[in-house]
Formats: C-alpha cells, sequence, structure tokens
C-alpha cells in the first residue's frame, strides 16, 4: 500500500490498519503532512501545524499499540481542528487578530477525541470568529477550494472543508451557527454533521451565538462521522457498535423510509442544482423510500429572527473587545458587530419568541416523517469576490446564499448532515441535507450511510478541476 494513498482513505479503515499494525501510526501522520506541504500554498486551508510535535504523538501511538494499550477507536488517527476550538498545543485566534492565541487547553471535544486515540495535526482556517459563511475573511488569507481553486469553500469552516477534499487528513472537526460545518461540506464535496443541539459539549470553542452554535465533526463518509460523532458525544456513545460493523445492512434501511422535501418560498434553488437534487431523491425511492413535497411557513421570517439572534449574541460577546481592539477587527466582521449592537433587547426578545414559534411549526412538519431532505446549498460555490448569485429570478449576497436553508437546524436545534450528491456542469459539488429530530443524530447517519453505499460521490477527489475515482490521486 502506498503511503500516499493513506489521506484518502476513511477513518474507520484506517483505524483497523493501525490496530492491527498494519501499517503505523508514524506512516499515517508522515504522509497527511506531507500531502499538507503539497496541497497548502493551492488551499491555505491550515493556519498552523507541527510536523514534530505530530510526529511525537503518532510514536506514542505507536508505543502504545506496540503494548496493546490501544487509546480507542480514533488510536493513531491525524485530525484537523477548526481554529475556534481551544487546543493545548497549538494557538487558537479564531481567524482573528483580536484574540490573543492562548494555548495549555482543550476544549471538551478535543478532549474527547484525544482520548479515543485520534492525534491532532494542526489548526485550519476559517472565517473571522466564525461570522460568515465564504471563508473570504480571515487574518491568514482566503482559503480556496480543491476543486476549483477560484472558488468558495463555504464557511466558516472553510479550511476543514478543504482539508478533507484535498486529502490532507481524514477527519477535521467544525462548528456550527447558521451551517457552518454543512455549507464547507457540500461546496468541498465532504461529508459533515450539525448534531442536535447539546449533544456535543461547546466548552472550550470560542462562541458565535452560544443559543446556535454546535460542534460537529467533518470527514468523507457518513460511516466516519458516525464514529467520530460517538467518540464527541457528551452521552458516551462510543462504547456502542457503530455503522462500520452495519454495512451489509445499510441499503435495506431505505426501505419503507418516509421522507419530506419543504418546497415554496425559502426553499428555491438553481436549475441545475435541483437536477443532481432530483437524481439523488431517485436513488432513495429507487430502494423503496416514499417522498413527500411539505409547505413550512414564515421562512422569510425565519430567516430574519435567526440573524438577529446571531447578531445580538455575536455583539453581546465582543462588546468589550470591540471597544479595546476596534481596528484589529476586519470590516467585514465590525461592521456586523456594530450592527449587532445597534438591536435592542426587545428585538432580541422578540426574535426567541417566534422562533419559539417558528420551531414547533417544523417539528410538527417533520414529525410524520423520518426526515426531511433538501439540497445543503442552493447553488454551487461562487467565484472568490463574487458577491451575489442568482436564486429564483433574484440577486442573492452569496453569505445569504450560503446559510439560505441550512440555518433552519441551528434555529430548531434539530441535527442535520450534509453529504456528496453530484456535481453540476462546471464539476462543483452539490450537497444533499437530511434534517432530522431531535437526538436522532445516529438514525440519519444511518440513512446517509444507506445512500453512500448505492453512490460514489464521496470517493470523487478534485483533481485539475475534474472528479476521479477514488484510487487516483493528485
Amino acid at each position: 500500500m502506498s503511503e500516499r494513498m493513506l489521506p484518502g482513505m476513511e477513518v474507520g479503515e484506517l483505524a483497523r490498519l493501525v490496530r492491527n499494525r498494519e501499517i503505523s501510526a508514524v506512516e499515517l501522520a508522515e504522509a497527511c503532512l506531507d500531502r499538507i506541504d503539497v496541497c497548502q500554498e493551492d488551499t491555505n486551508a491550515f493556519v498552523s501545524w507541527d510536523r514534530k510535535a505530530t510526529l511525537e504523538q503518532a510514536r506514542r501511538r505507536d508505543d502504545e499499540a506496540a503494548g496493546g494499550q490501544l487509546a480507542g477507536p480514533l488510536h493513531g488517527i491525524p485530525i484537523a481542528v477548526k481554529d475556534n476550538y481551544l487546543t493545548a498545543d497549538y494557538a487558537t485566534t479564531a481567524g482573528s487578530k483580536v484574540y490573543p492565541g492562548t494555548t495549555g487547553i482543550d476544549a471538551n471535544a478535543v478532549a474527547r477525541l484525544k482520548r479515543a486515540g485520534a492525534i491532532i495535526i494542526g489548526k485550519t482556517n476559517m472565517h473571522e470568529w466564525a461570522y460568515g459563511a465564504t471563508n473570504e475573511v480571515s487574518a491568514y488569507g482566503t482559503t480556496r477550494n480543491p476543486w476549483d481553486t477560484t472558488a468558495m469553500t463555504g464557511g466558516s469552516s472553510g479550511g476543514s472543508g478543504a482539508a478533507l477534499a484535498a486529502r490532507m487528513v481524514p477527519a477535521a472537526l467544525g462548528s456550527d451557527t447558521g451551517g457552518s460545518v454543512r455549507i464547507p461540506a457540500a461546496a468541498c464535496g465532504v461529508s459533515g454533521i450539525k448534531p442536535t443541539y447539546g449533544l456535543t459539549s461547546r466548552r472550550g470553542v470560542l462562541p458565535l451565538s452560544w443559543s446556535l452554535d454546535v460542534a460537529g465533526p467533518m470527514a468523507r463518509s457518513a460511516v466516519d462521522l458516525d464514529l467520530l460523532l460517538r467518540a464527541m458525544s457528551e452521552r458516551d456513545r462510543h462504547a456502542e457498535p457503530g455503522l462500520s460493523d452495519k454495512q451489509d445492512e445499510l441499503p435495506d434501511l431505505l426501505s419503507g423510509r418516509r421522507f419530506a422535501v419543504p418546497c415554496g418560498p425559502g426553499f428555491e434553488r438553481s436549475r441545475e442544482v435541483s437536477e443532481v437534487f432530483e437524481r439523488a431523491l431517485g436513488v432513495l425511492s429507487d430502494q423503496g423510500a416514499a417522498i413527500d413535497e411539505i409547505e413550512i411557513d414564515e421562512m422569510e421570517t425565519g430567516f430574519a429572527a435567526w440573524k438577529v439572534i446571531l447578531h445580538s449574541e455575536a455583539a453581546a460577546y465582543h462588546t468589550e473587545s470591540l471597544q479595546d481592539r476596534h481596528d484589529d477587527y476586519s470590516d467585514n466582521v465590525r461592521i456586523q458587530l456594530e450592527a449587532g449592537r445597534c438591536l435592542a433587547a426587545v428585538d432580541y426578545l422578540r426574535a426567541q419568541q417566534f422562533r419559539e414559534r417558528f420551531n414547533a411549526n417544523v417539528k410538527a412538519a417533520l414529525a410524520p416523517y423520518d426526515a426531511l431532505l433538501l439540497p445543503t446549498l442552493p447553488v454551487t460555490a461562487p467565484r472568490i469576490g463574487q458577491e451575489y448569485v442568482r436564486i429564483a429570478d433574484r440577486n442573492v449576497s452569496c453569505q445569504d446564499a450560503m446559510t439560505y436553508v441550512a440555518w433552519v437546524a441551528n434555529m430548531t436545534g434539530l441535527p442535520a448532515v450534509s453529504v456528496p450528491c453530484g456535481f453540476d456542469g462546471a464539476r462543483l459539488p452539490v450537497g444533499l441535507m437530511i434534517i432530522g429530530s431531535a437526538m436522532a443524530d445516529f438514525e440519519l447517519l444511518k440513512i446517509a450511510s444507506a445512500y453512500q453505499t448505492l453512490t460514489d460521490w464521496h470517493l470523487c477527489r478534485p483533481i485539475g478541476g475534474r472528479t476521479q475515482a477514488e484510487g487516483e490521486l493528485a
């Protein structure tokens, strides 16, 4: 097996190889580090990494394995961490000049992954303070999409999405306030899950909006997301059998399922995205799933209420530093924070009151079904520097286009997974989003995994702007 192949393999398979000592953790870490060296200049996916420290971690994992002491299901697996998670061995800056870069502490989610055996390989680039969905704004510069380096990665976890798509690492962490795990997952052709609010710990993750933020994993397959989420979960799910033990059962899980596709105002999408999405629905219906169209009202008002909550909570967190370090914020983030400070308490309270009603409506619409299905993004990745895209015969800012429907899962607290489901005419990825009931995270991942046993979109990789089979490397 070529070491160049290793970073492109799935987490579960790599963990098996390390566990059986068919490869060493050092070999795997070196392969990922070499891939970072090759791809970093084109993508700007990472803000920090440390070859020496990573290899020291890997050697310790190999010594543990040699002594029969496996730390857990992720033993020896390199994982990249978004730059808003506190990490003991790397500075944390949230892509900003404002935060001092404190080290010495791991966020709870990072600590849990380490206890499961993971190796933290470095920190990934992000939209400054997670306050944007394009990943164009960062103290470290714009992140570029491996499928087309003139295109956005989406954000704010764009560095993690790019690192996965370029096969620098097999897994990464993101955070999600209005789609920030799922947006770059869709734009970069990888998989990601925004867990149920509260299933994973936010302790040690620098906040954007505390009632919307969620910590979530990103990987290339839903099976890997299942493995990572079990390790991250506050409910100690890592000890239970995961999807990697149930591969033969997955296709049959779609028969008899009932899915709903929300339609109408707020759910518009481009023609090309719609065509890809319809083909994905066909895969599910061919397996015996029933698919209905439904309407969810007040999407426009819901979007506005989500923004009020987001801006108000962000402004509250940044009030002191905005006064003391005003000029250290980018114009993009500073303007949004100042707008948030102009919102009255009554605006915030009314948005939260509306949120309760809206959430009840969404949950009632979902109740008869196993999940809601919709495209993660209404368009594929816009060009870097592009300001607007066309949706339903109107111009929409790229920021609003990226969060067009993804915000619903944050507003409601419901779990949502995004998996690749095809490409547009420019060979840019399209994502399928699956939203389920609260705490149905692992059931959603079964559905996503079943879809991925029937398709191979998650195995495609970017090489010179063309999709290629998993076995071929740039």
